[in-house]
């Protein structure tokens, strides 16, 4: 079967819906009854971006390296899902933090 190719527009449109539908405090049937959307389309569109989300995101298992001093600064890096990586400042080389940060901006864009 020939994979569709994805409408980014359409899926940048349904992201600010799902977004807007978050914040507004409103039941998915209130929201869409107000924004003249089928209730179906809108959980068909949050189930296809729930699963194109989960096919990027990179999957961790919980660490802790506690062989650094307690008083060394920290470089924080937040990623999508609210993943964190912290590295000791004082022992990360920067052209290593830099491809670090290439690389996973290298992601595909939502």
């Amino acid at each position: 079967m020939a994979k569709l190719q994805r409408d980014a527009e359409k899926e940048r449109r349904w992201r600010e819906v799902l977004d807007r539908q978050a914040a507004s405090g409103l039941s998915v049937r209130e929201f869409c009854r107000r924004e003249r959307l089928t209730e179906s389309q809108f959980y068909a569109w949050r189930r296809t971006i729930g699963e194109r989300d989960s096919e990027l995101a990179p999957s961790f298992v919980p660490m802790v390296v506690s062989d650094q001093p307690e008083n060394d600064e920290l470089i924080s890096i937040e990623l999508v899902g609210g993943h964190v990586i912290k590295l000791p400042a004082s022992t990360t080389p920067a052209a290593w933090l830099a491809e670090l940060v290439l690389a996973l901006e290298a992601r595909p864009e939502r």
